[in-house]
């Protein structure tokens, strides 16, 4: 029989679990709801600010507002497709690399910056469905950094061995540099693919230096990322015309 003090203890257990996946959910929540709208908006908003402070002519105008229809279309789209995956519908898709292959042409559509996929010798044919949708969502975000940020005009996303053990992906940008000062508090975007790195067992860091460009470097574990059985790929590279 349980005496007043273990059944105490038992709640207290209880309690704490729950205070710890509910912290869990309000950091899913709070990741997706930026990678998947809060960026999708806040380059709505770039493009908007920069047609108007240029002198365009009536079918400038209406191209714009197709690109507004479309970027607001595709933020209603995330946000089902959010509620769809937090019920634990998902997710990235079959192929890894062409979705980033699609994400890239839809990156080009929108900016003038030039993007690169070059995937090496050993990276694997398949991951895992976490795998899939963390690393995609950390380069979603690396990219949306590059297109507000940046003043890039090339960018290249390499996907490859790191060591025998270890997988590595890097994006990497010709632009002018982020913004080192340490006081600065750290944007919601950078904490995300960090907890995103974390999750599926890697590391995550960011160097800039100005004027340089700037680098995101992750580096995830092959036994948190491939599926049982999966053999690596060639060398292919993807870049847009």
């Amino acid at each position: 029989m349980a005496t007043p003090y273990l059944t105490a203890h038992r709640r207290s257990k209880t309690s704490s679990r729950k205070a710890i996946i509910e912290q869990d959910v309000r950091r899913l929540v709070a990741r997706e709801l930026h990678d998947r709208v809060a960026q999708t908006l806040t380059g709505m908003l770039v493009d908007v600010e920069n047609f108007r402070s240029v002198q365009v002519e009536w079918e400038d105008v209406l191209r714009e507002l197709d690109m507004v229809q479309n970027s607001t279309r595709q933020v209603l789209a995330s946000l089902r497709q959010l509620l769809h995956d937090l019920r634990g519908e998902d997710q990235v898709g079959d192929s890894f690399v062409d979705a980033l292959a699609a994400l890239i042409e839809r990156f080009e559509s929108k900016t003038r910056i030039t993007a690169e996929l070059d995937v090496k010798p050993g990276w694997p044919e398949t991951l895992t469905p976490p795998a899939s949708l963390n690393l995609y969502r950390i380069v979603e975000e690396a990219l949306a950094n590059v297109r507000m940020h940046s003043g890039a005009r090339t960018v290249h996303i390499v996907l490859e061995p790191h060591s025998d053990n270890e997988l590595a992906l890097v994006v990497g940008d010709d632009g002018r540099g982020l913004d080192t000062d340490l006081s600065r508090p750290v944007g919601l975007g950078t904490v995300g693919m960090k907890e995103r790195a974390l999750f599926l067992g890697g590391r995550l860091q960011i160097d800039s230096d100005a004027g340089g460009g700037t680098t995101v470097h992750a580096v995830f574990p092959k036994g948190q990322i491939i599926p049982q059985g999966s053999s690596g790929s060639g060398h292919f590279m993807v870049a847009s015309a």
